[in-house]
């Protein structure tokens, strides 16, 4: 049941997935999977029924879902939604940190967070989730807010070193872009960024060449110009994992002339310091997608490698006992 007929307005149901909360007002609607990492698994403007966020093709399931065998990677791709993920307290590849084993994109993205109202006034919802990790002592708070007749969501967050000694960990955001907003008529705006070109996912296909470059041209493998701020045809056959570094702000845009729409996020560039891209146009094969995914994701990350190399490459955020950092992001829909 939601809490109010009009304006601001929140629900929860309980699903086989878990507790699946909805925010909405007037334009956006967000769902949000409260019992597996606060997933945003929708992002719909609803007058012309957009939904922003892609989806995989693993089906929805709560923690209760059985492995078939324990995956050496962790959880995350087994309960891996699509939609928006925070990824905490390691970035990418699983690793080891102080004696204890994390996973692809760490703990939180797998476990269930608590929530409470703070506001549900019509004309503003804010809601608070939060977290403990388990194999290393952080805490996380985070406030979503939503304002009448605004399309835009506010995350406001703190991670907090609860341990009696200093602690390294890598932090990001996860968001993928699919279909029906996502296609070839999208691109990428980017100001100005170095970038490096590595291997995507799985047996993938590249037109790329691996290395460095500059936004947003970067050498394809036939020694001609690739415009990597157009997003590929469905079908193009290619797979990418790219790393952008020297950002000038901490702001990127995805839009569609078809749509006339686009989505912006903003964020902490000296908190976020990178972005990773992560496109796959049906050319990722083999395990995990097997040639059968049309996605974009645009990802702020605190770092480009697993936490323990990120430490080798002192590019790590390190906070000391008690010690808190917070960040502030928005997503919100543009019209162009």
């Amino acid at each position: 049941m939601f809490s109010s007929n009009s304006g601001c307005r929140w629900a929860c149901y309980g699903w086989k997935l878990g507790r699946t909360l909805y925010m909405e007002n007037d334009l956006i609607r967000i769902g949000i999977l409260v019992d597996k990492g606060t997933d945003i698994v929708e992002f719909l403007y609803k007058s012309q029924d957009i939904d922003f966020m892609w989806r995989s093709p693993f089906p929805l399931y709560a923690q209760g879902f059985p492995e078939t065998i324990h995956g050496k990677l962790g959880k995350f791709i087994d309960y891996y939604p699509g939609g928006w993920q925070e990824v905490f307290p390691n970035a990418g590849k699983p690793c080891e940190y102080k004696g204890a084993d994390l996973g692809l994109h760490g703990e939180v993205a797998t476990l269930p967070w608590d929530y409470r109202i703070l506001e549900d006034s019509g004309s503003r919802l804010s809601i608070e989730f939060s977290v403990r990790t388990l194999r290393t002592p952080f805490a996380i708070k985070k406030t979503l807010s939503l304002t009448a007749g605004n399309p835009e969501l506010e995350i406001s967050e703190a991670v907090t070193n609860e341990a009696g000694e200093e602690m390294d960990f890598a932090w990001g955001h996860h968001p993928a872009f699919g279909a029906p907003f996502l296609g070839p008529d999208c691109k990428i705006r980017i100001k100005k960024a170095d970038v490096q070109i590595a291997p995507g996912d799985g047996y993938s296909i590249t037109n790329l060449k691996q290395g460095a470059g500059k936004w947003p041209l970067v050498e394809g493998i036939d020694g001609k110009m690739v415009d990597i701020s157009q997003v590929p045809e469905p079908f193009a056959k290619v797979s990418d994992v790219m790393f952008l570094s020297n950002l000038d702000e901490g702001v990127y845009e995805i839009v569609s002339k078809k749509h006339g729409l686009g989505f912006r996020l903003e964020f902490p560039v000296k908190v976020f310091k990178y972005i990773w891209i992560w496109r796959i146009a049906h050319g990722s094969f083999h395990y995990p997608w097997y040639g059968r995914t049309y996605n974009l994701a645009l990802e702020p990350f605190s770092c480009r490698a697993p936490l323990a190399q990120a430490i080798k490459n002192k590019d790590q955020h390190t906070l000391p006992p008690g010690g808190t950092l917070k960040a502030e992001i928005k997503a919100l829909i543009i019209k162009v």
